[in-house]
């Protein structure tokens, strides 16, 4: 009998009750186990986990302890991994094992060229599909900051902590933070703004900044710090 390695990942994100947690992905990889007639010798996962990330290391437990002659399980292709690279390198990982990849849903398997450029598209359209959810979260992200509405415990440069908003959220009553611009912050957002307009790159406008002692958050200012400032002000 084959056996089979069940691999699940899950990454919690806006709309996340719309996803397959690991534990669905489970069900599901589990009955397709067992119609194709697999022994499951192994359930390995992670959460919080992206799909581009090469360190994970429910992903590697579940490659090793698969078996020649086994296959391991995914419920859909783009939860064994996000990017093109990654997705042909623990293929290839696993047929150097005597060892091949089934996916319950959207799976492309096969060695021929065919199979392996369309496999290669989907998982160019995943990553693709990747990329475009972090801009937009990242775009909503910088929408609210700019609103004054706070994304995390720690305000972003140029703001403090403000009145508590008074929200409705799925029909109850809650509290939500805020922030309001901090005057001493401010002024150094507006050198930084009148740097970079100048044309001073990030590492110039951090060194000038340190030369003028302008206070920040840390012992001195550092380029990814002024970028980061220089992104949430649009210059």
């Amino acid at each position: 009998m084959t056996q089979a390695i069940i691999y699940c990942r899950f990454s919690p994100r806006r709309n996340g009750d719309e996803c397959e947690s690991n534990d669905v992905q489970l069900a599901y990889c589990e009955q397709y186990c067992d119609k194709q007639g697999y022994e499951v010798a192994g359930r390995f996962s992670d959460a919080n986990a992206s799909g581009s990330d090469e360190k994970r290391q429910g992903m590697w437990d579940a490659i090793w302890a698969t078996k020649r002659g086994g296959v391991l399980v995914v419920y859909k292709p783009d939860r064994l991994a996000r990017s093109v690279y990654l997705d042909e390198y623990v293929r290839r990982e696993l047929k150097k094992r005597g060892a091949t990849v089934e996916a319950v849903e959207g799976g492309h398997e096969g060695d021929s060229p065919h199979d392996v450029l369309v496999r290669q598209i989907l998982a160019a359209v995943a990553e693709h599909e990747k990329k475009i959810i972090a801009a937009r979260t990242k775009a909503f992200m910088l929408h609210h900051q700019a609103t004054g509405r706070a994304m995390s415990q720690l305000p972003p440069y140029g703001k403090q902590r403000g009145p508590d908003m008074d929200v409705i959220k799925n029909g109850k009553p809650e509290k939500r933070r805020t922030w309001i611009d901090c005057p001493q912050e401010q002024v150094a957002i507006q050198k930084i703004v009148s740097y970079r307009k100048s044309d001073c790159g990030f590492r110039e406008i951090a060194r000038q900044l340190n030369n003028e002692k302008v206070p920040c958050r840390g012992k001195r200012w550092h380029h990814n710090t002024v970028k980061n400032v220089c992104v949430r002000n649009n210059v």
